[in-house]
């Protein structure tokens, strides 16, 4: 059920080798196990999916963004092991985001499936101070995310996109949930949205599953900050939930 498909390469650690591609599904990157590097491969297990399709049991039709294709491999850095590979932007799958994440080698030589974070080579989570661009989210969905091909696809998603030197989340409309993973909260801040656009609603913020307030959304033509206080301590995920009428944008955030 995950056969090779393309973007290949191999790795030796352990005595063994371990050939990464692409699977027939194009949205992960998979692994096999050998003791020689030409032949006698053995099927390992996934190491990453752009849509964290598997992790955990997640099925397809509840991917946590918009898949596409995947390329990549996985490289040891001073004992710790990452898989660098990529996320689409611009509804494409030309269009792509380079990621990496830290990934858990066992002590029988497999490789556990990583978690899409917004981490990327961050030694842990990212403090819950100063601003972060809006695109680093590894979360972005509607509920019904599809697997995108080389041809934009005509339906209304959120997605990444870009105009001139600014990179922002754009089409999130009622429904659309936008995760971050994860943040170090140390206590009360204030959250700051930079929006825009022809939208009026209510974004929730929650850390995990625990409410931390509602911003209300106005629509805007020019980039607005919009903020809420809020007070939090521990690691947790950021969710961003938009309810309500239209489509806003969104470029940054920031704690204070």
């Amino acid at each position: 059920g995950h056969a090779f498909f393309a973007a290949s390469s191999i790795r030796n650690t352990r005595d063994t080798y371990y050939f990464i591609y692409s699977s027939q599904w194009q949205h992960e990157l998979c692994y096999a196990t050998s003791k020689y590097p030409d032949r006698d491969f053995v099927y390992g297990g996934v190491l990453v999916s752009n849509g964290d399709i598997g992790f955990q049991g997640r099925r397809r039709e509840d991917r946590l963004a918009g898949t596409g294709n995947n390329h990549g491999s996985i490289v040891n850095v001073n004992g710790q092991w990452y898989v660098f590979y990529h996320r689409q932007t611009h509804k494409t799958t030309y269009s792509r985001q380079g990621c990496a994440e830290k990934l858990t080698l066992e002590p029988d030589g497999k490789f556990l499936q990583a978690e899409m974070t917004s981490c990327g080579l961050n030694d842990g989570p990212l403090a819950a101070r100063g601003s972060y661009p809006a695109p680093i989210c590894c979360n972005l969905t509607n509920g019904h995310m599809p697997h995108v091909s080389t041809e934009p696809i005509p339906q209304s998603i959120p997605y990444i996109t870009h105009q001139g030197n600014d990179r922002y989340i754009t089409d999130i409309s009622d429904g659309t949930m936008i995760g971050y993973k994860y943040f170090v909260f140390d206590g009360e801040k204030t959250l700051t949205l930079r929006l825009r656009g022809k939208a009026q609603g209510t974004i929730l913020v929650s850390a995990d599953d625990h409410a931390l307030g509602e911003i209300s959304v106005e629509p805007t033509e020019e980039w607005t900050d919009c903020s809420l206080k809020i007070s939090e301590g521990g690691v947790h995920a950021l969710y961003l939930r938009f309810q309500g009428e239209g489509s806003l944008d969104l470029m940054e955030f920031c704690f204070e």
